[in-house]
């Protein structure tokens, strides 16, 4: 057509039809903007489907993270609370008639209390891709994007409840290696048999404690800060559970 176009203009032109020429200029040059109109939307739409393509990729991976990080934030939570459960009875012990209570229960509810460290683990590899790379511009759900800008935030306050539970855990840990009652808990639950050491001839009772005005207070410490990391958790567990809905829609065809 574009050929056409310029012969017939250029026979116009030696002809010296000047008005019928430029009409034709006109039109040549109309076909060559609609053309490259034309290939920019084609390619424009080509671009789209691409991104689109990237976006689904995205909320597929992060879908998968969000499922799992919601699994281990409830088995987190269910450990914390058998913990906080053991620290209870603990406090209900204290002050209590020391003949009725056993050195084998107190072991064991030191053990359950204490000998586990509470951080929580989790994937977060395409919140950081999308933060990181600057793609989080694909996903065109504004409360998605809201809430992948807000993970990091979450997390530090997480990890800093987390690390103020770790430095309480320590000080009563120390406080039972001080007192002599570490070693004898160790014997009582049978974890000295697990790492080979011999058990204590001169034994330190488990039931000093109960007694220790000291060991009171940081037990409470303890415990007003594993319901808080608990509600840390718990609100973090809410989060992800209303981002894995919106995603799971956004998915929907």
């Amino acid at each position: 057509m574009a050929n056409i176009l310029r012969k017939t203009r250029q026979q116009l032109y030696m002809n010296d039809r000047f008005s019928k020429y430029l009409i034709y200029a006109i039109g040549e040059i109309f076909l060559v903007v609609v053309g490259i109109l034309i290939a920019l939307q084609v390619n424009n739409l080509n671009e789209q489907s691409k991104a689109d393509a990237k976006e689904v990729k995205y909320l597929i991976s992060m879908k998968s993270e969000l499922s799992t990080n919601l699994k281990l934030i409830h088995s987190e939570i269910e450990s914390l609370e058998r913990s906080i459960d053991s620290q209870r009875e603990l406090i209900a012990l204290i002050n209590t008639e020391e003949d009725t209570v056993k050195e084998m229960y107190i072991a064991q509810l030191l053990a359950k209390s204490f000998s586990r460290v509470f951080e929580l683990k989790y994937r977060d590899g395409t919140f950081k891709e999308l933060l990181y790379s600057g793609e989080l511009i694909l996903i065109k759900n504004d409360s998605i994007k809201n809430e992948v800008t807000s993970w990091d935030g979450r997390m530090i306050a997480v990890r800093k409840q987390e690390k103020g539970v770790y430095d309480a855990r320590e000080k009563i840990t120390h406080f039972m290696i001080d007192k002599g009652i570490f070693k004898m808990m160790l014997d009582d639950v049978s974890f000295s048999d697990y790492l080979q050491l011999k058990k204590s001839i001169n034994r330190t009772s488990s039931k000093r404690l109960l007694s220790s005005q000291k060991f009171e207070n940081l037990l409470s410490y303890h415990i007003a800060l594993n319901i808080s990391q608990k509600s840390f958790y718990e609100k973090l567990e809410d989060n992800l559970e209303n981002l894995l809905r919106m995603v799971t829609a956004e998915l929907k065809p």
